[in-house]
């Protein structure tokens, strides 16, 4: 076990860690939702003798649960190193309770104080700004693409135009007068443009159902912060109990 001077340097850098990978990905979700979709172009076109065009494909670059797992990989060292800190200072401790249920038992009060703060700021930072499936498409999940990616049940549908130069006889020539002729132009479609999309977002509903555990961890980290007793922890950690209830693990 290392000595409590060795552990408060890398805590440091650990909290400098942290809050980066937090606003970094903050930045992702809310200024480039982009990243979360790929997408396959095909033209059809209606005529025959018209050289045929190549596809075009936008890969994803990852999905969002992907960047998740990323993001609490950094909160979870963080975490666990500011607990051993504040286990070895002093011995009140308490459990998180949810639902009867004990998901982390003998954490220091100290460390609950401060971990109600912590969760609360990656609640607003990052969790609040996770980008959602665009609602009113048939969304369905496309498991040939990996897990947590969804697919648009129905393509989109575009047509391809162009001008085209038309005649309108507004009088019939006679033996006296010419015809009267009124040239106009007309859209006509010379191709469908028929684009599948992919996104790696969560629909709204499991957007909601993340943050509301995330609340009631919340709160339950307020509760074992009143209940904490005195009791000597050694070792501990804590970060991946917390995210594997977060994300539902």
């Amino acid at each position: 076990m290392p000595k409590l001077h060795e552990l408060l340097p890398v805590e440091g850098d650990l909290s400098g860690a942290y809050d980066k990978v937090l606003q970094e990905t903050s930045d992702n979700f809310r200024k480039h939702p982009d990243r979360y979709q790929g997408s396959q172009k095909r033209v059809e076109l209606f005529d025959a003798d018209a050289p045929d065009e190549a596809p075009e494909y936008k890969n994803m670059d990852d999905t969002v649960h992907n960047k998740l797992d990323y993001t609490s990989e950094h909160i979870i060292r963080y975490f666990d190193c500011v607990l051993q800190k504040e286990a070895t200072n002093q011995n009140a401790t308490g459990d998180i309770i949810i639902d009867g249920v004990s998901i982390a038992e003998n954490v220091p009060a100290t460390f609950l104080l401060g971990l109600e703060s912590k969760l609360t700021k990656v609640r607003n930072v990052v969790y609040r700004f996770i980008p959602t499936l665009q609602p009113g498409i048939h969304w369905e999940k496309d498991e040939t693409q990996g897990p947590n990616v969804y697919k648009r049940k129905y393509p989109e549908e575009n047509f391809r135009t162009k001008k085209v130069r038309k005649n309108h006889i507004k009088a019939p020539a006679t033996d006296k007068h010419p015809a009267q002729v009124e040239v106009f132009t007309e859209d006509e479609k010379v191709a469908r443009i028929i684009k599948d999309v992919w996104c790696g977002m969560p629909s709204s509903a499991e957007k909601s159902e993340i943050l509301k555990r995330l609340d009631t961890l919340i709160q339950a980290v307020k509760k074992a912060r009143q209940r904490a007793n005195s009791e000597e922890v050694v070792k501990a950690t804590i970060g991946k109990k917390l995210f594997d209830f977060i994300h539902n693990k």
